[in-house]
């Protein structure tokens, strides 16, 4: 009966599909199916082949038998009958290995003790999980599926190749060492949940609980291990009672269990690394390790390693001293290093969170690589059969349209143990625009060392690659700044006298970058309720204004500013009305000194679930309610008052929340609607038709299934949905990514927000990823400025490099949406801001512990 309805369901999608393909494509079980069936043997041909510890093969080909590679090198032929994978113009490298993951399990947690090593990810193992194949769709050949953190010893892991859908025994690396998960800090301790409605009040709730937990565990064990010897010496003896718990930790003794142990802090670290060497157990890798930074020495006399997050903080408390510079400074330390994932949709971009440490560190592209191949490998204890392309090893291989460390490069195929299990297919027949990279390379200067341009009134940007976005590129252009405004940009432009003239030969110069919807300035460390601003209690809130509560002291902003965003749109969220949001510059001594524009828009979460607020009343002719309906009754009331004059303060008669929504109900500055939905994002159409609202979509992630009502309604979205996993599970794998192209062929006019203070800096990386699924290069580069500034209706003073507008400039290496890109110089309001941050005074610091000096780059 399941299989009948589940093959009328597939049918009845097929049929859909097949009516509207163009429009609303799906991704069904036959399109995850690669065309090329190899069975463990294939041969792979005439790619760049980056080995990974053997250099780089140019124009190479590699045999693979039986799921091993049997031959590597350049002449080679392929042998009759064997299936042949074309790398032509492709870059070939080891699969990427993700140190940390807890997907494809049906359980995460054994959160009722503070030790349950006796449990085992092996036993609720999923391989039907559709996020085994989004991560293969990354290049993802191989991860350490862990329990999760919420006791001090959890459970066992597993260490797998992703073979989807296969039985589980065959995803299991059988010769793998075992490995167990601990965890210290805030998890364990349960910080983040204390005064919540059940939450646990167990021991341990300091970090002391969490060491005398270990030692406690570990006395018993050994104990444990006591009585058994004498139980084995004594003929005739009891035996004693087996527990499965003790013999596990026993087994930890013995180092027949390595640990991957979760911590963040330095001091927590040190602490474990001394008990481990006190009681003889192995930790092969600190996971997460955002401090490991701090103590690089340490570590690396312990022969201990560290897998991390590339750039990911101050989402808590244990975060706020984590630095994008981490990977790099451990390495350099000579401690195996790597980046991970421990998300379903971070694993599938793995490549471009270790091109980060070219440019935070300036790793080689080589060593970058090795962060998500070889070193993981080496910390799962399975570096002699993967994590690189050699003789003998598995073929566990990814094959990329570009150098794999570059934005703009796409995963084509993914091979395990010989076997394709992932095929690229371009379900939405969008045109690959932008050029996929044959080199990324760090730049050799030492960006801490640059020192800020002389103070001036005027200032003066010769020779550089000037890139207007308004208009054509000017080759060794000249832009001029002069009291906080743009004076003059062009080919041949005179020098005012008494101008500081900064020489950008080489350099690009671009307008500062605009994020459309963020936090920033708003929250500063995610878990920390009293650091938090972004939500007020209560659904209708609309005389709320976000510039009121920007801490223009956050440390936010200058992170980022390094990555080139000079504006954004910060603003409210949660609540039905949330409030208006305020246009900030990203420097400024106070507030009202960074506003931009102070309110310049409302933002609504549209409620896209019919949740009834209301019962009908049949007998009283009452309809349910919804929320939905409670915001559209809200604005017909602002809209009825906003016909009557002005009521000034002090008016008995006055109402501040209604008098807040005049220029809203009345058109003249937008509403900006938070949804995803296709459901809801037509539910917004339609309200904003009958209020008469000037609408605008954030999120969107959906947008493109109602992308020609949008474009006929002249309705701008303001793309979120990057960095998030497809919401249906029908949908392409790639459908996050191609959303913007989609949006961009039917006429939409699209922009982007990171939604977040922390992640902000991302911004620029997030659309390069949307140009590498479709979205022209050039539209890319007008969505971080120009469109941005139009969608939210500052065109006039920002977006361009145009004479009259704000001076908000930046001077780039390079294409500023790659990832390793850095920049040299920033001006905002005309004035040269330096580049020095919270990050970079972290790094500056602590790689003088490893001797380092303008050596390290970054």
């Amino acid at each position: 009966m399941k299989r009948c309805l589940t093959a009328l369901f597939l049918a009845a999608v097929s049929s859909a599909a097949a009516v509207s393909a163009k429009d609303a494509p799906v991704e069904l079980d036959t399109d995850r199916t690669p065309e090329l069936v190899t069975r463990g043997t294939v041969f792979i041909r005439g790619g760049t082949i980056l080995t990974g510890t053997r250099g780089r093969i140019e124009n190479g080909s590699m045999l693979v038998r039986d799921g091993k590679i049997a031959e590597i090198g350049t002449g080679l032929k392929a042998p009759a009958g064997v299936p042949v994978l074309e790398a032509k113009g492709r870059f070939v490298t080891p699969g990427i290995i993700d140190a940390h993951s807890h997907i494809a399990s049906d359980a995460t947690n054994e959160g009722t003790d503070n030790i349950t090593a006796e449990v085992g990810i092996a036993d609720v193992l999923n391989p039907q999980s559709l996020a085994i194949y989004r991560g293969l769709a990354g290049g993802v050949t191989a991860t350490l599926i862990l329990h999760g953190s919420a006791n001090v010893i959890g459970g066992q892991a597993a260490v797998v190749k992703m073979k989807w859908r296969r039985p589980a025994e065959e995803m299991l690396v059988s010769d793998a060492p075992r490995i167990i998960k601990f965890a210290l800090g805030e998890n364990p301790k349960r910080s983040n949940f204390q005064g919540q409605p059940g939450s646990p009040t167990r021991f341990p709730n300091t970090r002391m609980g969490v060491e005398a937990i270990l030692r406690r565990g570990f006395d018993e064990a050994k104990a444990y291990k006591a009585r058994w010897a004498q139980f084995e010496r004594e003929k005739g003896a009891v035996s004693p009672r087996r527990d499965l718990r003790l013999e596990t930790l026993a087994d930890i003794l013995d180092r027949k269990i390595w640990v991957h142990c979760h911590a963040y802090r330095a001091d927590e670290m040190l602490m474990l690394t001394r008990l481990s060497k006190e009681y003889g157990f192995k930790v092969a890798a600190f996971q997460h390790a955002l401090e490991a930074y701090r103590i690089t020495p340490e570590l690396a006399a312990a022969g201990i390693g560290m897998s991390t997050f590339a750039d990911l903080w101050a989402y808590k408390a244990e975060a706020w001293e984590a630095i994008p510079y981490n990977a790099a400074l451990c390495r350099k330390a000579g401690i195996i290093s790597s980046v991970n994932s421990d998300d379903a949709e971070r694993m599938r971009r793995l490549n471009l969170d270790a091109a980060k440490s070219m440019k935070f560190g300036g790793l080689d592209a080589d060593d970058a690589m090795r962060l998500v191949t070889y070193y993981p490998a080496q910390q799962l204890g399975i570096d002699k059969r993967t994590g690189s392309l050699e003789k003998g090893k598995d073929a566990d291989v990814a094959v990329w349209d570009g150098h794999p460390l570059s934005v703009y490069s796409r995963c084509v195929a993914t091979v395990v143990d010989g076997e394709l299990f992932f095929q690229r297919k371009d379900a939405f027949e969008l045109d690959k625009s932008a050029v996929a990279h044959a080199e990324v390379t760090s730049c050799a200067t030492d960006h801490h060392a640059l020192p800020l341009p002389a103070p001036a009134k005027v200032y003066a940007l010769i020779n550089g690659t000037v890139h207007p976005v308004s208009g054509p590129v000017i080759p060794g252009g000249t832009v001029v700044l002069q009291n906080g405004r743009i004076l003059a940009v062009g080919a041949r432009v005179e020098v005012p006298s008494g101008a500081t003239v900064v020489d950008a030969k080489g350099l690009h110069v671009y307008p500062g970058m605009i994020d459309a919807g963020s936090q920033l300035g708003l929250t500063e460390i995610g878990s920390v309720r009293g650091q938090e601003d972004t939500r007020e209690y209560g659904d209708l809130q609309p005389d709320l204004i976000a510039l009121t509560a920007v801490n223009s002291a956050s440390e936010h902003f200058a992170v980022t500013r390094y990555d080139g965003v000079t504006s954004t749109f910060t603003r409210p969220t949660g609540s039905l009305i949330a409030g208006q949001g305020s246009i900030i510059n990203l420097d400024g001594w106070t507030p009202d000194e960074m506003a931009v524009k102070p309110a310049a828009g409302l933002f609504v979460t549209y409620p896209e679930a019919q949740v009834r607020t209301r019962r009908a009343d049949p007998d009283a002719g009452v309809p349910p309610t919804t929320r939905a309906d409670t915001l559209r009754e809200y604005l017909e009331r602002a809209k009825r008052y906003a016909t009557l004059p002005p009521r000034q303060p002090g008016d008995p008669q006055r109402d501040p929340r209604l008098e807040a929504l005049r220029p809203y109900v009345t058109g003249k500055l937008p509403v900006i609607f938070q949804a995803d939905s296709a459901t809801g994002i037509k539910g917004v159409l339609d309200l904003s038709e009958k209020i008469g609202l000037k609408a605008i979509i954030a999120g969107g992630r959906e947008a493109w299934r109602v992308a020609e009502q949008l474009a006929k309604k002249d309705v701008p979205v303001i793309y979120g949905g990057i960095y998030t996993l497809p919401l249906r599970e029908w949908d392409p794998y790639d459908v996050s990514y191609a959303v913007p192209a989609l949006l961009h062929r039917a006429g939409v006019k699209v922009c982007f927000q990171t939604n977040d203070a922390s992640t902000a800096k991302e911004l620029p990386h997030q659309i390069g990823i949307a140009c590498a699924y479709g979205l022209p290069a050039e539209a890319g580069l007008r969505a971080a400025t120009l469109d941005a500034a139009r969608i939210l209706g500052v065109e006039k003073d920002l977006g361009s490099l145009e004479p009259g507008k704000l001076a908000n400039v930046i001077v780039t290496d390079g294409d500023p949406l790659e990832n390793v890109t850095s920049l040299h110089y920033l001006f905002i309001n005309g004035k040269p801001v330096s580049l020095e941050s919270k990050h970079t005074r972290s790094f500056v610091k602590y790689r003088q512990r490893l001797g380092a000096t303008t050596s390290a780059k970054g």
